[in-house]
């Protein structure tokens, strides 16, 4: 079993990968993996949020939503938990 720092780098990566096209609408153009990092920070720093699971679906929170990544793939990664939490949180 890989350790919590492993699991929560996995996440961020995987969303990278995902993100690796995209820019955010900002007028500097922003690399749009920093919003889904900003959110983990923010619930982490500010909500003092401990939990892998739910700190691994903010930064995956967009995957689904903005590119090609379908739910079942995030369980395949991150396993049930992980996705049940990305559906939660999905726009549909």
């Amino acid at each position: 079993m890989a350790s919590e720092a492993a699991r929560l780098l996995e996440a961020a990566d995987f969303a990278a990968r995902k993100h690796k096209q995209q820019r955010r609408k900002d007028p500097e153009g922003t690399p749009y993996i920093n919003h889904p990092i900003g959110v983990a920070r923010i619930l982490s720093r500010e909500a003092g949020v401990t939990d892998i699971a739910v700190l691994q679906a903010a930064l995956l929170h967009d995957t689904v939503e903005d590119t090609d990544t379908t739910f079942s793939e995030i369980e395949e990664q991150f396993g049930g938990e992980v996705r049940r939490i990305v559906e939660e949180v999905t726009l549909r």
